[in-house]
């Protein structure tokens, strides 16, 4: 659904706000927000997935723009806590 369109009564149905597309034999995710003409991807091969890894997350608060590639740009974060079923 377009970014900013609403069907009043439908309160389940969000607007588009990223695409996404995945290479997955070069590891690389490709982002597109709804807000900016940029195009940004993360390098999967760039990140360290190892146990010992510190966790990290990309900061998408509304100041941040990126373009490029931003495996660099992920900064050190506190693991979420899962919520019991």
């Amino acid at each position: 659904m377009p970014y900013g369109f609403e069907i009043e009564g439908f309160p389940n149905l969000s607007t588009t706000r990223w695409r996404m597309v995945a290479d997955q034999k070069k590891m690389v995710y490709y982002f597109e927000t709804a807000l900016t003409p940029n195009t940004f991807w993360v390098d999967l091969k760039k990140i360290d997935f190892s146990e010992k890894a510190s966790v990290r997350k990309l900061d998408l608060s509304n100041d941040k723009t990126y373009s490029g590639e931003t495996s660099a740009e992920f900064v050190v974060s506190k693991p979420f806590k899962f919520i019991g079923l």
